[in-house]
């Protein structure tokens, strides 16, 4: 076994530890590297893109295609692990922050990771945007909550069209299309939800 077996490996069983701790651990998420999921990447992405070595010309042809099948399953079996226990680890993680922050308790910010509080701060606007429809509604203010919800039409989403559809008048009174199989286009939430749930195009998220 070379190196990089036995530091792949080593990994394996860190991040398992870490999971195992976090599960027997109280409601508050335990402390983590700040890089701990960058490092988790790199790492997937490392297994992805490594190749089979080239053997000696004196195996046979037979015997490379072997050595080649037991490395791939080997690889793939070890990227299926990682995935299964990061994923564990970082939804386990997300539900105790949610859970924490609906009981209103208190737990140490720097406990969370970057891609951890960028969740977190989603789901608390979210939960903001419950509360002042909520405020607005039940202290009576028509107005403004129209004024709130109309909003909703100024929002746009980008799709990926997998199937043709006709040409159309969009939320905005807008016209759009006609689109044809694989076109990308920006349009309206309300127009672009309906088109998603037909199953007649794919919503595009955007990484910056």
């Amino acid at each position: 076994m070379n190196s990089d077996n036995q530091i792949n490996l080593m990994n394996i069983e860190e991040i398992f530890s870490i999971l195992k701790r976090e599960i027997q651990s109280n409601s508050i998420p335990q402390s983590l590297p700040p890089d701990f999921y960058q490092n988790i990447s790199n790492l997937i992405s490392k297994l992805k893109d490594n190749s089979i070595e080239k053997e000696s010309e004196e195996n046979s042809i037979s015997e490379i295609e072997k050595i080649h099948k037991i490395s791939e399953q080997i690889k793939n079996n070890l990227l299926d692990l990682y995935i299964k226990l990061v994923s564990l680890l970082f939804i386990y993680r997300c539900k105790k922050t949610f859970n924490i922050h609906k009981m209103q308790e208190t737990f140490d910010y720097s406990n969370l990771t970057d891609e951890e509080k960028y969740v977190y701060y989603g789901n608390r606007e979210r939960e903001q945007r419950i509360n002042i429809i909520l405020k607005t509604l039940l202290e009576g203010k028509p107005k403004t909550l129209e004024k709130i919800v109309s909003s909703i039409n100024q929002n746009y989403i980008i799709l990926r069209f997998l199937d043709s559809i006709e040409q159309f008048v969009g939320v905005n009174m807008n016209k759009y299309g006609p689109f044809k199989k694989d076109d990308v286009a920006i349009l309206p939430f309300e127009n672009a939800r309906s088109i998603i749930e037909n199953n007649k195009a794919v919503e595009i998220h955007m990484i910056n």
